[in-house]
């Protein structure tokens, strides 16, 4: 997928990221919206299938537009991770589902707790929600950041 990010600003580890995550996204979503739907005893399910290009284009240029600033910030700037914009990106088709009155799917304390407003358990708890691939480069990409920080500290002196 062309990511519309020219590859020399970001590092290479960083745009690769940015490429998977971006390329899994419209599978992603259409794959939780058709789980939910689905699974949904109620609800004007058509209306959310009309709409699905839509919030996956949507979904797709919020991540874009947050992913691309967020990775371009050195790793020593950044207070926020991917996945944490991916969980955000979930308000995208929360809003379709909850217009749509499908009902909000069971959750387990802890995903109440950790996510409050992911009603629907869109969000991605891991990489390999979104996919394999996605799951191997985002490892990498953490591995990658991790040596980054570390080599940092060590080259001003402190114990790591």
């Amino acid at each position: 997928m062309e990511s519309g990010v020219n590859s020399s600003q970001l590092e290479p580890y960083s745009q690769a990221l940015f490429d998977a995550v971006l390329g899994a996204i419209p599978v992603w979503i259409a794959r939780r919206i058709h789980e939910i739907v689905q699974a949904a005893p109620s609800g004007d399910k058509d209306a959310v299938a009309a709409q699905l290009a839509s919030v996956t284009q949507q979904t797709q240029e919020f991540v874009r537009e947050h992913l691309q600033q967020l990775l371009s910030e050195d790793v020593d700037a950044q207070r926020s991770n991917p996945l944490h914009i991916l969980r955000r990106s979930t308000a995208i088709p929360t809003e379709v589902l909850q217009s749509a009155q499908i009902p909000p799917v069971h959750r387990d304390e802890f995903d109440k707790s950790a996510l409050p407003d992911d009603v629907y358990a869109i969000g991605p708890h891991t990489w390999r929600d979104l996919s394999e691939e996605v799951h191997e480069v985002g490892i990498t990409w953490g591995a990658w950041k991790a040596a980054t920080v570390i080599q940092r500290r060590r080259a001003e002196g402190k114990d790591i």
